[in-house]
Formats: C-alpha cells, structure tokens, sequence
C-alpha cells in the first residue's frame, strides 16, 4: 500500500460531510434562508466574533436567501469534488474558507473541541497539500494531461 492513498480517507470524508450537509438543506422541509437567518440571529449575533457580526449584520442577514444558496451550492461543490477526486485542490481551498466562515460565526476559538470545524479545515488542509484528488480521484488523469496546471 503506497502511503498516498492514505491521503484518500481524509477527501472521502469531506465528501461525505458536504454531501449530506448539501443534501439536508436541499431535502429539509423548511426554507434554509431562514433557518440560516435564525442561527445568524441567535449564535452569531449574541456570541460571534464581533468583526464578524458586523459582516453579518452589514452583508448577509439583508442578503440572507442568496447566502443561503450560496452555501449549499458551495457544500454542493466540495463534496462533489472530494467524492470524484475532481480539482480537489481548489474544492478544498472552498471548503476551508467555508469552515472558516462556519468557525467565525460560532465565536469559537480555533482550538475549541465543541466544534469540528478545526478539525475539517486540517483535513482540508491535508487534502490541498497532498494533491489527493491523485489517488483514485480524476485528477490523476489531468495531472497526465496538464502536468502544469495546478488544480490538480
């Protein structure tokens, strides 16, 4: 067993997280914009870090339904790339500024165990650095092709 296709379970999982986080805010019976709104309103505002709220306040609570679907299209996108190995590089650089976002909102410092946040952004982190998307992924066959190119 080659030591890179260890690099496959930490972009599995993230697939996995996205994917059945993307899929719940899709199949939920209530529209996420509020849902979204109404952790904003009670998490975020109360606990926050306080340059975030002002992001908050400022730009996404007015805007709330297109953040909302900004989120699941980019959950959408992480999990599709971690699963197929499909620039992974770049759906890993989304789901760490993602995770950031989710860390910033709850107000938890970054060593905190109340949160997997951390802990998903240093598998994403693992996934970026090592190219994983090379090992049973379609990158392999675009690093072939387009050696140069470095999204894969």
């Amino acid at each position: 067993m080659r030591p890179t296709c260890l690099l496959l379970l930490p972009r599995l999982y993230l697939a996995m997280i996205f994917c059945v986080a993307a899929i719940g805010k899709l199949r939920g019976g209530r529209d996420f914009s509020g849902a979204m709104t109404g952790f904003l309103s009670d998490v975020t505002l109360k606990g926050g870090y306080g340059w975030y709220q002002g992001i908050v306040r400022s730009l996404v609570l007015p805007h709330a339904h297109t953040f909302a679907w900004l989120v699941i299209i980019a959950e959408s996108c992480i999990g599709i790339s971690m699963l197929f190995g499909l620039a992974t590089r770049a759906g890993a650089v989304v789901a760490i500024f993602l995770l950031l976002n989710y860390l910033c909102a709850k107000g938890l410092p970054f060593w905190s165990p109340g949160s997997n946040d951390m802990a998903d952004i240093v598998l994403a982190l693992v996934v970026l650095f090592g190219a994983a998307g090379r090992f049973g992924g379609i990158d392999k066959s675009l690093h072939e092709r387009f050696p140069k190119v470095p999204l894969w």
